[in-house]
C-alpha cells in the first residue's frame, strides 16, 4: 500500500513539473521577453546617434523595458497615423476629365450672389440715399437722384450736433497728430496700440465726467457688446427697457444673461418687476449679479430716461445701473456731462457708463468710464479691447480738443457756451414745431431736450391707414432668447418709410434743407420696432432763419400729404407708385 502512494506521490510531482514547463507563468514571460528586447536594443550601438537612445531608455526605464518596448510601438503607431493619408481614396471612383470638358464645365458653372438680390420693393430705398460731395458740416453739397444736380443744403441731418467738425481747433489738433502718429494704431491697446494721445484722452474724459478712470474702445457699435459681456454671464439676471437700442440688444444676447424686460420708461411697470423678483433672488445661492439696463437718451423714441426713479429703485432693491449715453454726453446738462448732470444726480450711483466720441465729438470710437477696479477687469477681460485695435491717435487727439471746446468756452453763469446754444435752438425747434403741426398728421415723440426731434405720423391718422403699433415679433420680450426665425419683410413698414422719404425730398426740393429718417433693419432687430420716424438733427450752426423755414414748409408739405394719402385705396396707389421711384 505504501509503495502504491508513493509512486501517485512521484507521477503527481512529475506532473505539476510537466505542467509549470509547458505553461510559464506571465512574470516569467515578460522576464524573457525583456532579457531579449534588452539584446536587441544592443544594436543601437551601431546606429549614429543610438548610443544616446540607448542610454536614455536604460536611464529611464532600466526596471520596466516592457514599458519602453509599449513606448516604441505607440511611437510607430503614432508616426503612422500622422504620415499616412488622411483619406484614403479609391481610384475607381475617380473621373478624368479631359481639357475640353473641364472648359464646358467652368462656363456652366454659375458662382452664388455674396448678397441678396434687392427687389423693387426694397431697391427705393438705396436709391433714395444722398450723396455729400466734400466737407460734411452745417452747410453741404448733396445730390439724389431726384434732383440730378449738385445743391447747397442746410444740414439738418447729422449728429454733429456742436458743429465741432468744422472747428479749426478740432482739425488742426488732428493734423498734427497725423503728422507725428500717423492715421493707425497698429495693434490692441494691451500690446503697442497705446499712445500719449489715449492716456491723455482717458484722464480728460474722467475729469470731465467726474469718474475715477476711463477706458477707449476702437469702435463705438461693440463697445456695448464688449463691456456687458466682460461682466455678465449665464445665470446673471438683467431688468431691461423695451426701447433699448440694436447695439444693446446684440451686447445682452451675447452676454447669454437672463432676460427681464419692463415696458419702456414705465417706471411703475419697472418697480412691479423687481418687487416679483426680489423675494426668488433673496432665496437664491450664490447671489446672482444684477443690473439694470437702459439708454439715457433713446435712440429709438427720443425721450430720456427718469434717472432719479431708476436709482431710487435700484438702490432699494440692490441692483446695479448700466447707463448707455451714447446721445446725451455733449447734449445734456449745462456742460454737456450728460443724464447724470441734467438730473443732478451724482455719477458714482452708475455702475458703468458707455457713450460715443462719434456724436458731439466729432471723432470716432468708444468708451466707458467708471471706478477704477470696473475699468481694470476691462483692461484683462473685454474682448473688443484686448483683441482690436485701438482708437485711430489722431480721433482720440480730436476727442480731446472736443472736451476743451466745450469746457474752456463758457457763459457768465458757469454754463458751455455750445451747449447753451444746443439747448436753445433745440427748444425753439421743438416749440415752434408743436404749435404749427396741429393738422393731425406728423406727431412729435421725442423729449423737448433731445437734439433729434422724432416726429411720427399721427396715431389717429396711422388708424385711417391701418398702419401697426409697432412691427417684428415679441417672442424676445416674452422668454428673453432671440428669435428663431428673422422678422421678415413689411410692406406696412416699407410703405410707412416711403411716405417719410417723399416730405425729405419735398423739403429738400423747396428749401434746401436736408433731412433723414429712422432705417431700421428688420431682419437685425431682436426687439419689436417701432414705426419709423422723421429725423431733424439740430446744429448749433445752422441759423433761426432756417429753422423757420423748415416749419413753414413741413406745415405746408402735411397738409399736402394728408389730403393726398386718406385711406387705404390711397395707399395702394401710393405702393405702385413705389415700384418706379
Amino acid at each position: 500500500m505504501a509503495s502504491q502512494e508513493n509512486v501517485q506521490a512521484t507521477m503527481s510531482t512529475k506532473l505539476v513539473t510537466a505542467t509549470t514547463t509547458l505553461q510559464p507563468s506571465f512574470e516569467q514571460f515578460s522576464s524573457i521577453l525583456a532579457d531579449k528586447f534588452v539584446g536587441y536594443l544592443d544594436y543601437l550601438n551601431n546606429i549614429p546617434g543610438g548610443t544616446i537612445v540607448l542610454r536614455y531608455i536604460k536611464s529611464s526605464y532600466k526596471n520596466d523595458p516592457v514599458r519602453s518596448l509599449f513606448e516604441l510601438c505607440l511611437f510607430i503607431l503614432a508616426c503612422n497615423y500622422f504620415l499616412s493619408s488622411k483619406k484614403k481614396e479609391n481610384r475607381s471612383d475617380i473621373l478624368d476629365f479631359s481639357e475640353k470638358e473641364i472648359d464646358e464645365l467652368c462656363r456652366q458653372w454659375e458662382p452664388a450672389p455674396l448678397v441678396e438680390k434687392l427687389g423693387p420693393q426694397k431697391s427705393w430705398d438705396l436709391r433714395c440715399t444722398p450723396e455729400i460731395k466734400g466737407h460734411n458740416g452745417a452747410m453741404v453739397q448733396v445730390t439724389t437722384p431726384h434732383i440730378g444736380e449738385r445743391v447747397k443744403a442746410v444740414n439738418l441731418a447729422s449728429s454733429d450736433f456742436l458743429n465741432l467738425n468744422e472747428s479749426e481747433a478740432v482739425s488742426s489738433a488732428a493734423k498734427s497728430c497725423i503728422s507725428t502718429c500717423g492715421v493707425g494704431s497698429c495693434g490692441p491697446p494691451n500690446f503697442y496700440g497705446t499712445q500719449d494721445v489715449h492716456v491723455r484722452l482717458e484722464e480728460d474724459l474722467s475729469e470731465y465726467l467726474d469718474t475715477e478712470q476711463a477706458i477707449l474702445y476702437g469702435q463705438d457699435f461693440t463697445t456695448a457688446g464688449s463691456v456687458i459681456a466682460a461682466f455678465l454671464k449665464r445665470g446673471d439676471l438683467c431688468v431691461v427697457d423695451s426701447g433699448i437700442s440694436l447695439a444693446l440688444q446684440k451686447a445682452l444676447v451675447v452676454s447669454r444673461c437672463d432676460l427681464e424686460w419692463y415696458d419702456h420708461n414705465d417706471m411703475d411697470h419697472l418697480d412691479r418687476i423687481l418687487s416679483e423678483l426680489s423675494p426668488i433672488l433673496d432665496k437664491q445661492k450664490p447671489i446672482r449679479r444684477r443690473f439694470i439696463v437702459t439708454e439715457a437718451l433713446f435712440s429709438n423714441y427720443g425721450d430720456i430716461a427718469d434717472l432719479p426713479k431708476i436709482v431710487e429703485l435700484k438702490n432699494k432693491y440692490k441692483y446695479r445701473l448700466f447707463l448707455d449715453e451714447t446721445l446725451s454726453i455733449g447734449v445734456l446738462g449745462d456742460t454737456g456731462k450728460g443724464l447724470p448732470e441734467y438730473y443732478g444726480v451724482p455719477r458714482s450711483e452708475i455702475a458703468i457708463t458707455i457713450g460715443s466720441f462719434a456724436l458731439s465729438f466729432a471723432a470716432s470710437g468708444g468708451f466707458c468710464v467708471g471706478v477704477t477696479p470696473m475699468i481694470h477687469h476691462q483692461r484683462i477681460s473685454s474682448l473688443a479691447y484686448v483683441f482690436s485695435a485701438s482708437l485711430a491717435p489722431f480721433s482720440a487727439k480730436s476727442a480731446s480738443s472736443a472736451i476743451k471746446e466745450i469746457t474752456t468756452k463758457t457763459n457768465s453763469q458757469g454754463k458751455s457756451v455750445l451747449i447753451s446754444s444746443l439747448h436753445e435752438k433745440t427748444s425753439y425747434l421743438y416749440n415752434q414745431l408743436k404749435k404749427t403741426l396741429t393738422n393731425r398728421f406728423f406727431s412729435i415723440v421725442s423729449s423737448p431736450e433731445s437734439p433729434i426731434i422724432h416726429l411720427s405720423l399721427d396715431k389717429e391718422y396711422r388708424k385711417r391707414l391701418n398702419l401697426p403699433i409697432f412691427y417684428g415679433n415679441t417672442e424676445f420680450l416674452l422668454n428673453g432668447k432671440p428669435a428663431r426665425k428673422s422678422n421678415g419683410f413689411s410692406q406696412r413698414y416699407n410703405l410707412e418709410s416711403y411716405i417719410l422719404q417723399k416730405v425729405i425730398d419735398e423739403v429738400l426740393i423747396r428749401e434746401n434743407i436736408l433731412l433723414t429718417r429712422s432705417k431700421n433693419a428688420l431682419d437685425h432687430e431682436n426687439l419689436p420696432v417701432a414705426n419709423p420716424h422723421l429725423l431733424i438733427m439740430v446744429n448749433v450752426a445752422v441759423s433761426f432763419e432756417a429753422l423757420d423755414k423748415l416749419v413753414k414748409t413741413l406745415e405746408d408739405i402735411s397738409h399736402e400729404m394728408s389730403h393726398k394719402i386718406r385711406n387705404q385705396e390711397d395707399l395702394q396707389i401710393l405702393e405702385q407708385e413705389l415700384l418706379t421711384y
